[in-house]
């Protein structure tokens, strides 16, 4: 069976109005990006993270995986 044939049947049977919209959407483009609103705190925890990137003050993955790992045993 074709994908199409696939999700055409499996489409069919769907019976939630929600998840329908949100697959027309997927399909067709539209709903797509939308804009978000950021309130000041926000804006001030993005510019001071950022500021922290360009000072140097990250981890890398590595590193938070051992602290995740290290955290999770405790």
């Amino acid at each position: 069976m074709e994908i199409r044939e696939k999700l055409i049947a499996e489409i069919k049977q769907v019976e939630n109005v929600k998840l329908l919209k949100v697959l027309y959407n997927m399909l067709t483009g539209e709903g797509g990006e939308k804009d978000y609103v950021l309130n000041e705190a926000q804006i001030s925890a993005i510019n001071e993270a950022r500021e922290q990137y360009r000072g140097g003050e990250s981890f890398t993955n590595e590193e938070v995986d051992r602290e995740t790992e290290e955290w999770l045993k405790e």
